[in-house]
């Protein structure tokens, strides 16, 4: 039998891993009368350490690219060069550790599938359930050294390609013209392995023992399908490269524009410039729609400045791009609790603390749920919670210290909650405190304590401040009535009913209004009506029971009462509203 040899290669030895090849016979074959003996099938099996190789070469190289438009977008938020080179070695340590867990696994899952090689009678088995390509369909054999990947993964040596040619299976014209190349490369097995494999293929085909196995073995009649197909091989070869070349570098650098603009933004932000931070997070956006990032902190810098309709879309576009992002549920579940919509708030919270159940701004607005919803007791455990941390931020600890004033206030001891309101006052960071709603707290506790003038002046600061917010008017509107001033009171339950009609407050202020100017039925309807739009807010339904007690219809007190329990077992007003209308039946 006579081979023809196309192509001699100069490539070294493949990739050196310690152990030796693994051999199994599945087949003892057996003499007969005028053959030679069959040869037993033989498996050449892929290399654990071998791959660890791959995936410890492969990771420098893949770190590297990831760190290129890390390398751009860090530069916005440094301090200094070393700074940077500092964070740039941390990104790319982690990029390569997690490329090195994540690639090594896969490879591991694909040793256990496809096992090895297999040599044998029936032909060559590329995969343990693959079909054999059988001896006649085996065309050609190539062995060539792999120079470029082996530097660009840092291999020890040159790992070198194993490309089995067979023919088609269609018997037409056009598919006789050009061979199916099927490779595999040494870099999965053990040098001894790869070399036994090969010139097993070698000798079961052509029954050569050749000196050097690297080159092309083929019959004669083989070479024009063979020029075909290679010259085929080298255009994709040249296609491919681009298309991977303009691939990353489109990849990369556009993902180096994104992040150094966003990071700009945050920069931007920072410092309280927010035309600065809103222009460049919205270029961030246009350069990467699909980047969820921008389109949160879009919407932080269109939240403080009162643009709260552009930031609910935007904290919900962030959201849809990334649905387990805990920021934007935290932000949105905020302005539901603004606006009384305490379901939809509750949701988000829980959502947001399944998947980060130590976040402080979740914590906080879920024990400003609970204060809203008249639980106390829950309300002043969550704020404890987050103040009793060290973190960073100092803004979730003033918003937490304000609700547990507001707790020790509605529990009927507002000269304490004054008291700690004041106290944890004079020493915070004016950028990250919440004073609108320390003022709202502290004209809770002077109108508790029936300084309504003080009350009034403080409430109107927090106006001044926010503006005409549900709170600000809420709080508004209970100072009023409580100075006896019906028609001050309707002005800002009018104000108040600019929000929605449909807001369950609204109604019970103007009952409250109602029943101040002696006007009995309206005043039942409307808080009627207030109970039918509450859902599950419990301390409204505590605070219609009051209303039901003051005007002397202690059946239904008792049911609103019942009813506020039974949505918050220790809703505090609800529970002393109880205690009032038994003491008042005795």
């Amino acid at each position: 039998m006579e081979t023809d040899r196309h192509v001699k290669s100069t490539g070294g030895d493949a990739s050196k891993c310690q152990e030796g090849a693994e051999i199994r016979s599945d087949n003892t074959g057996g003499e007969q009368p005028g053959s030679k003996p069959e040869r037993a099938e033989e498996l050449f099996a892929i290399d654990s350490q071998c791959l660890a190789k791959l995936a410890q070469g492969s990771s420098v190289l893949i770190a590297s690219l990831l760190a290129i438009p890390d390398a751009v977008a860090l530069i916005p938020g440094a301090t200094s060069p070393l700074g940077w080179l500092l964070r740039l070695i941390g990104v790319w340590i982690s990029a390569a550790v997690l490329w090195f867990v994540g690639f090594l696994g896969i490879l591991q899952a694909v040793r256990l599938l496809v096992r090895g090689v297999s040599v044998g009678p029936e032909g060559v088995k590329l995969w343990r359930l693959a079909k054999p390509i059988a001896w006649d369909k085996l065309e050609a054999v190539a062995i060539e050294p792999q120079v470029v990947f082996s530097r660009l993964f840092s291999l020890e040596t040159t790992a070198r390609k194993l490309t089995i040619y067979s023919k088609f299976m269609s018997d037409k014209k056009i598919f006789k013209k050009i061979l199916v190349p099927q490779p595999v490369p040494s870099f999965f097995f053990r040098p001894e392995t790869f070399e036994s494999m090969v010139r097993a293929i070698i000798a079961r085909k052509f029954d050569l023992d050749p000196v050097s196995i690297n080159g092309v073995f083929a019959f004669p009649q083989t070479r024009p399908p063979l020029k075909t197909t290679y010259k085929a091989l080298r255009y994709q070869q040249i296609l491919v490269t681009i298309l991977i070349a303009v691939g990353l570098v489109g990849l990369l650098g556009r993902k180096a524009a994104v992040n150094y603009v966003y990071n700009s933004g945050n920069h931007a932000l920072q410092t309280n410039n927010l035309l600065e931070a809103e222009r460049l997070y919205r270029s961030a956006t246009e350069i990467d729609p699909f980047f969820y990032a921008p389109f949160n902190n879009l919407a932080n810098v269109e939240f403080r400045r009162g643009e709260f309709t552009q930031a609910l879309k935007h904290w919900e576009r962030a959201l849809r791009l990334k649905p387990d992002f805990v920021e934007p549920m935290i932000s949105i579940s905020y302005l539901h609790l603004q606006k009384g919509e305490y379901a939809k708030a509750k949701e988000l919270i829980n959502s947001a603390l399944l998947l980060a159940p130590l976040n402080s701004h979740a914590l906080v607005n879920r024990a400003d749920y609970f204060l809203r919803m008249g639980n106390l007791k829950a309300a002043m455990g969550d704020a404890s919670n987050v103040i009793s941390r060290e973190a960073k931020e100092k803004r979730p600890i003033y918003t937490a210290q304000c609700i547990l004033a507001e707790g020790l206030i509605r529990s009927g001891k507002p000269k304490e909650g004054l008291k700690k309101l004041d106290a944890f006052a004079r020493n915070f960071n004016e950028l990250e405190f919440n004073r609108t709603l320390w003022l709202l707290a502290k004209s809770d506790a002077l109108l508790q304590l029936g300084d309504l003038k003080s009350a009034r002046n403080t409430a109107l600061e927090a106006q001044r401040r926010a503006g005409d917010s549900r709170d600000v008017l809420i709080q508004l509107a209970r100072i009023s009535i409580a100075r006896k001033n019906a028609g001050e009171a309707r002005y800002y339950v009018e104000r108040l009913m600019k929000f929605g009609t449909d807001d369950p407050w609204s109604s019970l202020l103007q009952a409250r209004v109602l029943l101040l100017a002696g006007e009995r039925k309206p005043a039942q309807r409307q808080v009627e009506r207030a109970m039918q739009l509450a859902h599950n807010d419990a301390l409204l339904f505590a605070e219609a029971g009051w209303l039901f007690h003051e005007m002397k219809d202690e059946q239904r007190a008792k049911e609103a009462a019942r009813k506020s329990l039974e949505l918050e077992p220790l809703t505090d007003s609800a529970l002393k509203l109880l205690e009032s209308v038994q003491s008042s039946a005795r």
